[in-house]
């Protein structure tokens, strides 16, 4: 006998991937259960820093002032030559890392991945949620009108049966391995990695420490709100102790640092970097997302990021077509997150293998260190590590009426300061768009379209006026008091811009009538 029980949608896997997953139809209302293998929560450390467009995401989420609570941004540096200091790095006096009007959070912000967890499973809590422990798919079905999942709960068996299901599971996981997905790629030849949580006694909390050796690098990574620190380093494949001394031995031989000891070693892992990803996101009501889907070099800290930016755009679209919208919405999500994916592999790749490359050609880590300063400061030759310029330009979303905005259909929506005409009270275009929503720009003397009521609930309405603008004191008119609005969204004379809930551009338009807006948002809401 089994007990059963139904939801919207099934989520397997609650790390970062599942749990922002979570939340997002958590406060859409809609039903969901998060299941996880793990009997406990881990306290393993892998990914370690946010990108400054999954800060915009925690914004959006209502988590950001605690996710800022347990991390720290732009950390010092220090690099070196085996037991000679070669360079000391202070990313937040580079320009690139200071915050601007548009783009509020810059620089590399330095989290775990289990406070970043932690904070997740709270807020999930407090929305009425929580994480099922000890809970392992192993089998699953579908048909036309919903999934079963037989879980094995405590050594009971379950099933569970879901509108949708989606495998947050990671890179070994189940649900794509169950219904099949192809996972196409390699394991790098010839490379381990080793990962350790432990105590050190003799170098400077304040500083990440980076021995960029052309043959057998090092990095140290104090975590202050974890108590604890982060050795990496490479390692021969015929390495397979992962005792307490051989982390001694390894420092020792690699630093040469006298006078510091390792000591309460809490956890390792050894690793290979994989390069594979799905050819497709989506298997009838089955959806991958993060790991699950792709995973490549942990070079530029884009992983983690890139799975909670696959769950926040898809959150929308799954509370969307719960309610009632087409089922073909779920197809935007592959057209506009695979090509995203592959971009995110493509360019890791790279970066990884010319930071091998430059170690075994300059011999003395010179160009490695000024490729990791580079990265760190915005500067990096391969790609923008921040993600802020990631766009769905083109895609099936993205709509452009005409040339009249700078900004096209499909890009990130930039923040701006302004005030709110009624009050004067100083308010940010992120503050407009923080929810659930969709939100409606409309500059000039562009009229303010007429909708119908059923989009009254999930549509947020603004007049954007410049400063001595004529017009009713209401609280939905913005006055756009420095005129970074206008200049970052490219608005000259009468506009009006979409925004979708994940915070991107989906219309663009001049002086239009209603009709265009309304055969828009009709198509994806129905």
């Amino acid at each position: 006998m089994t007990d059963s029980s139904f939801t919207d949608v099934l989520i397997i896997g609650a790390g970062p991937v599942g749990l922002t997953l979570a939340n997002d139809l958590a406060r859409r209302g809609i039903a969901c259960r998060l299941i996880d293998q793990r009997r406990a929560s881990h306290n393993e450390i892998r990914a370690k820093g946010l990108t400054p467009r999954t800060e915009e995401v925690f914004e959006d989420l209502g988590i950001l002032d605690q996710i800022h609570a347990r991390g720290s941004r732009n950390p010092l540096f220090r690099f070196y030559e085996r037991a000679r200091l070669v360079r000391e790095l202070d990313p937040a006096i580079d320009p690139t890392n200071q915050p601007t009007p548009d783009a509020p959070y810059r620089g590399a912000f330095i989290i775990s991945q289990a406070q970043t967890e932690a904070v997740l499973r709270e807020h999930l809590v407090g929305q009425g949620g929580h994480v099922e422990l000890d809970c392992e798919l192993v089998h699953l079905t579908q048909n036309a009108d919903h999934v079963t999942a037989l879980v094995i709960h405590a050594g009971k068996k379950q099933t569970i049966q879901a509108r949708y299901l989606v495998g947050c599971d990671g890179g070994h996981s189940t649900v794509r391995r169950l219904c099949d997905f192809p996972f196409l790629g390699e394991t790098l030849p010839n490379e381990h990695h080793i990962n350790a949580g432990l105590f050190v006694n003799g170098l400077d909390p304040e500083y990440m420490h980076v021995w960029a050796d052309p043959v057998r690098g090092l990095f140290l990574s104090p975590m202050p709100y974890d108590g604890i620190w982060i050795f990496q380093a490479a390692i021969s494949p015929e390495q397979h102790d992962t005792s307490l001394s051989t982390f001694q031995r390894i420092f020792d031989e690699r630093a040469g640092l006298p006078g510091v000891y390792l000591s309460n070693l809490q956890w390792a892992s050894i690793w290979r970097p994989n390069i594979r990803m799905v050819k497709q996101y989506r298997k009838g009501r089955v959806l991958l997302a993060g790991d699950a889907a792709h995973v490549h070099s942990p070079a530029g800290g884009q992983g983690l990021n890139a799975g909670i930016q696959d769950a926040y755009n898809l959150g929308w679209k799954l509370a969307h077509v719960v309610q009632g919208a087409p089922d073909s919405l779920l197809e935007t999500y592959q057209a506009e997150r695979l090509p995203i994916a592959g971009a995110v592999l493509a360019t890791t790749t790279a970066r990884h293998k010319m930071w091998l490359h430059q170690e075994a050609a300059s011999g003395d880590g010179k160009a490695l260190i000024q490729s990791i300063s580079d990265l760190l400061t915005s500067k990096d030759a391969i790609a923008d590590a921040t993600q802020l310029s990631i766009t769905y330009r083109g895609g099936p979303l993205a709509c452009d009426l005409d040339e009249t905005t700078g900004i096209r259909a499909g890009d990130r929506a930039p923040d701006a300061p302004c005030l709110r005409a009624a009050s004067s009270e100083k308010v940010r275009l992120f503050d407009l768009f923080r929810g659930p929503h969709w939100t409606l720009l409309t500059f000039g003397d562009c009229p303010v379209p007429q909708l119908p009521n059923i989009f009254t609930a999930c549509l947020s309405t603004y007049t954007i006026i410049r400063p001595g603008a004529l017009t009713g004191a209401s609280r939905h008119v913005v006055v756009d008091v420095d005129g970074y609005i206008h200049r970052f969204y490219g608005i000259s004379g009468d506009a009006l811009i979409l925004v979708r809930p994940d915070g991107y551009i989906g219309l663009t338009g001049g002086r239009v009538d209603q009709e265009p807006i309304l055969n828009y948002l009709y198509a994806i809401r129905r």
